[in-house]
């Protein structure tokens, strides 16, 4: 079981943080201790924060390094050559991936037990979605008008609540990017938002513009403006239910208007 881990990664902190026993960590991500972005920023305070530079990992004498499979190569490979073990992990898109990864974090950190509760609980959470016939649609709207489509984490958990998800069915966004006119085109009945850091930022400006404000349904009704915090899905874990208990609630808050 190893001693001296450290985390690189955001993704890599949040899966750590929720399974390791507290000794085991001695430094996660300075992204890890930012409450926008993580779940488990409360936790990651209590630890050294690393912006993964070379020498500072080295001063902190690992035993076990976690990285994303998009950690820079040759700084692993430096690692590895001062015999520090690497676990590598990728970016989980779907549940199975969630699974996989939390699977694989346990294994590691020697936290099999731990690993095994949070799948069963995640199976449970799933398992109790009810089926809805009343079609809805949905638009993830995220800073710079970006949204996603087919095979992201987003896109299964709209699957999962019945939501059609536009950003995978209509053709016109295949570059990944919402303009206002496709709003009033597309008109969905849910806009799913981030929430927003509080300085602001051009990358917000769209949602301060009158066709958010006005934007209405084909019934006539208001779009509903539902707020995902970023640091529920942005990484795979299992405080990725957030998400979903989310949008299960605004998805039946929408069926009763």
């Amino acid at each position: 079981m190893p001693k001296r881990v450290v985390s690189l990664n955001l993704c890599t902190d949040i899966l750590a943080l929720s399974l390791a026993d507290p000794s085991q960590i001695v430094s996660v991500s300075h992204i890890a201790a930012d409450p926008v972005s993580s779940p488990v920023a409360a936790q990651a305070g209590s630890y050294q924060l690393n912006r993964s530079g070379l020498e500072e990992i080295l001063a902190l004498k690992p035993d076990l390094v976690l990285a994303s499979v998009y950690t820079a190569p040759d700084k692993l490979a430096v690692l590895e050559r001062e015999g520090i073990r690497i676990e590598r992990f990728g970016y989980a898109q779907s549940f199975a991936d969630i699974r996989q990864q939390i699977t694989q974090m346990g294994q590691v950190l020697g936290q099999q037990d731990n690993a095994q509760a949070q799948i069963a609980e995640i199976d449970q959470m799933l398992g109790s979605l009810q089926k809805n016939t009343q079609p809805v649609t949905a638009l993830l709207y995220e800073p710079n008008g970006y949204t996603s489509g087919v095979g992201t984490l987003s896109d299964e958990i709209m699957k999962l609540l019945d939501i059609t998800n536009l950003g995978a069915s209509d053709s016109r966004l295949a570059a990944g990017r919402v303009s206002l006119e496709d709003l009033i085109r597309l008109k969905p009945d849910m806009i799913v938002e981030p929430e927003f850091y509080e300085k602001p930022a051009l990358a917000y400006q769209n949602y301060r513009h009158p066709v958010m404000q006005a934007l209405v349904s084909d019934q006539g009704r208001k779009t509903q403006h539902v707020a995902v915090p970023a640091r529920s899905w942005s990484c795979g874990s299992v405080y990725t239910l957030e998400a979903v208990r989310i949008l299960q609630r605004a998805r039946q808050a929408n069926g009763e208007r």
